[in-house]
């Protein structure tokens, strides 16, 4: 169980284009039984009434993963791995938070080939300065300019905020020509339209970016455009600039899983277009919640961490 209060609030409310949508519902303690397979007979994916494939419910991350492999790949017929044997990078904080596995070692990078981001060489250094003075070191001191903008309580941003995250839920809404996505990773959301309308102009700039969707068969594809330069790509320092671009691709492969695929590219940080893809959703029980995620209340990092007081004195 997690060790964590519901919301008081139970339903929340958004308006798009005229239209509410339902009430989000709760993350659960215990996962759907997998639907066993049928011999021979692939996954007809539901369909709403208006002909859109059904992709709605509630869900968490399969399992954590790290980004990049570490070093080069081992030769093929090489032995793997020893069997339980766990990456350091697999989460932190106290166990009860973690209702996702841990022990995930497949980088998520699948491309380029040797499952590393294709960083230019400055962006590399930097990024690993940056991933150096996060705090994991009790020697080296934490960079108040390199702090994860996460653990102030800021926008994850895209993609990251579907990276997997240990303790999140993540629900998925859909009406006639719009996808919505919720995340309980600081009550953030995604609207999705899927009217073929171009995104804003360039200079607006959002920490999610500007999503524009459309299906191609069975599998949602989002281009998601307009993004600032405060975001990581995923957990791990990831870096980019307000260039970066990136297309997703949500593909259901059975009635509880959806996988998730993601070319980015940023010619000003990679040398080339890379790809993330791993098995992203799965299922919770219909009929239960989000729960409440209250992070900036009682965040005091600046103050004990760095003796910065950003808080206003009341007149």
């Amino acid at each position: 169980m997690r060790n964590r209060l519901p919301a008081s609030m139970r339903v929340v409310a958004c308006v798009i284009s005229g239209m509410s949508l339902a009430p989000v519902l709760a993350v659960a303690q215990t996962k759907v039984p997998a639907a066993p397979p049928s011999a021979g007979k692939p996954y007809t994916v539901p369909r709403t009434p208006w002909g859109d494939p059904d992709i709605q419910g509630t869900y968490k991350n399969v399992s954590m993963f790290p980004l990049e492999a570490r070093a080069p790949l081992p030769p093929e017929g090489a032995p793997p791995a020893p069997s339980g044997s766990k990456r350091v990078d697999a989460g932190a904080g106290p166990e009860h938070w973690y209702e996702v596995p841990m022990g995930g070692t497949t980088p998520m990078v699948v491309d380029p080939p040797d499952r590393r981001v294709p960083y230019q060489p400055w962006a590399r250094a930097l990024n690993t300065e940056i991933n150096k003075h996060q705090g994991e070191n009790p020697e080296v001191k934490i960079k108040r300019e390199y702090l994860d903008h996460r653990v102030r309580c800021l926008p994850a941003g895209s993609p990251r905020v579907t990276t997997p995250c240990a303790y999140c839920g993540y629900q998925i809404l859909q009406g006639p020509g719009f996808v919505a996505f919720f995340y309980e990773w600081n009550h953030l959301y995604q609207v999705v339209p899927l009217d073929g309308s171009p995104h804003p102009d360039p200079g607006i700039q959002l920490w999610m970016g500007d999503a524009r969707g459309h299906w191609e068969g069975n599998t949602l594809v989002v281009d998601v455009a307009n993004f600032n330069d405060k975001t990581w790509v995923a957990r791990g320092a990831a870096i980019h600039t307000s260039a970066m671009h990136i297309v997703e691709r949500y593909t259901p492969v059975d009635r509880n899983t959806i996988d998730y695929r993601v070319t980015v590219e940023d010619p000003a940080v990679f040398t080339r277009p890379w790809t993330m893809a791993f098995p992203a959703f799965e299922r919770y029980p219909a009929g239960t919640e989000l729960y409440e995620y209250a992070c900036a209340e009682g965040n005091a990092i600046d103050e004990t961490v760095f003796g910065v007081t950003t808080k206003k004195e009341p007149k």
